[in-house]
């Protein structure tokens, strides 16, 4: 019953937090890339972002730094590899309805985003392998994240002006456009509102309650997770790398499956993709910053095998992507990455 209400609270908040974010972006007159890479991103990022926080900083206890880490290495993880793997299969299934066979993306967006992810993960890659003698440059190297996703941001708003591309997609999406979900429940109620034209007060209200749900419905299921975890014996850092951000990760999949699922798929993939930048730059910063940041064997692999999927998508979007249409192989590809870790974990536990 438990799971029952977490999958409910994740799945609708997330169905009700797009369907907000969307018009937020129409009211600040954010492009769908900024729309995507900002707004849904950071706020469906907060989830996963809490655990290692709270590992981190307010739990006493010998596996803090290992849940704290894991945490911080299984999202951007699950996020290059698992999420992207389901965007490309629901839009291969659905290409008929979708009425193309590809992904529509802003790729010169796309590649701004990735690009970010794969330098800074890199850097915090190789901050972990800092020899002893350099050790003292993980405390310098460690503020360098902050500074470079405010650089995001800039280049990410700076770019938002309406370019004629943007003006067609937002015609596009105006011409079939959802109205707002509290908008509609509310005029059915009898208030005097105009769901196509709803007000920004209203649009934000839907956005926070929504998410809401979701941080609620999110920490229920890594709540559950955890537990289970617990009772099957598992070690603090598989819990925290493996499946507390598959539980957190679930707001990410269904907004940006929801969004494939419409055709709006620029959005869609500057969720993830921005979500990643945000994944590789804050919580590193805790991380690198507040504990030994050791990876170890799990770790290390789950950060390359993120940083090969985002490197494989990046080229793709570089050599393939024409018109601004990648293929969808290159977001497949990400799926076996992840399973092949989950094979190495299987044959390490059976092992031991």
């Amino acid at each position: 019953m438990e799971l029952i209400l977490a999958f409910a609270l994740i799945l609708v908040g997330a169905e009700v937090f797009t369907n907000g974010i969307e018009w937020l972006g129409i009211k600040l007159r954010l492009s769908q890339g900024a729309t995507g890479s900002i707004l849904a991103a950071l706020g469906t990022a907060t989830p996963e972002t809490l655990i290692p926080i709270v590992a981190i900083v307010f739990t006493n206890s010998a596996a803090a730094d290992e849940i704290g880490v894991g945490a911080i290495l299984g999202a951007p993880f699950m996020l290059a590899t698992l999420v992207m793997l389901l965007i490309g299969l629901t839009a291969f299934l659905l290409r008929r309805r979708r009425g193309r066979s590809t992904l529509a993306v802003d790729a010169p967006h796309a590649r701004r985003d990735l690009s970010f992810f794969l330098i800074c993960y890199t850097l915090a890659l190789a901050i972990a392998f800092l020899p002893p003698g350099l050790h003292f440059l993980k405390g310098v190297l460690g503020w360098l994240f902050l500074p470079a996703y405010a650089l995001y941001l800039f280049l990410v708003l700076r770019s938002s002006a309406r370019s004629r591309r943007d003006i067609e997609e937002e015609l596009e999406e105006l011409e079939a456009f959802e109205n707002l979900t509290f908008a509609t429940y509310l005029r059915r109620l009898g208030a005097s509102l105009i769901p196509n034209d709803p007000p920004l007060l209203l649009i934000v209200a839907q956005t926070l309650i929504a998410f809401g749900g979701i941080l609620i419905g999110a920490r229920i299921f890594a709540g559950w997770v955890d537990g289970f975890s617990t009772a099957m014996g598992l070690n603090a850092l598989l819990v925290s790398l493996i499946l507390a951000p598959l539980a957190t990760e679930l707001p990410e999949a269904a907004n940006s499956l929801i969004w494939t699922r419409e055709g709006k798929d620029v959005i869609a993939l500057g969720n993830v993709a921005g979500a990643m930048v945000f994944q590789s730059t804050i919580p590193v910063t805790i991380g690198v910053l507040l504990t030994p940041w050791q990876l170890g064997s799990y770790g290390t692999l789950a950060a390359v095998f993120a940083l090969i999927s985002g490197a494989i998508i990046y080229l793709q979007l570089r050599l393939r992507a024409k018109d601004d249409s990648l293929p969808l192989s290159s977001l497949v590809a990400g799926g076996a990455f992840y399973l092949l870790f989950l094979a190495y974990v299987v044959w390490n536990v059976l092992r031991a």
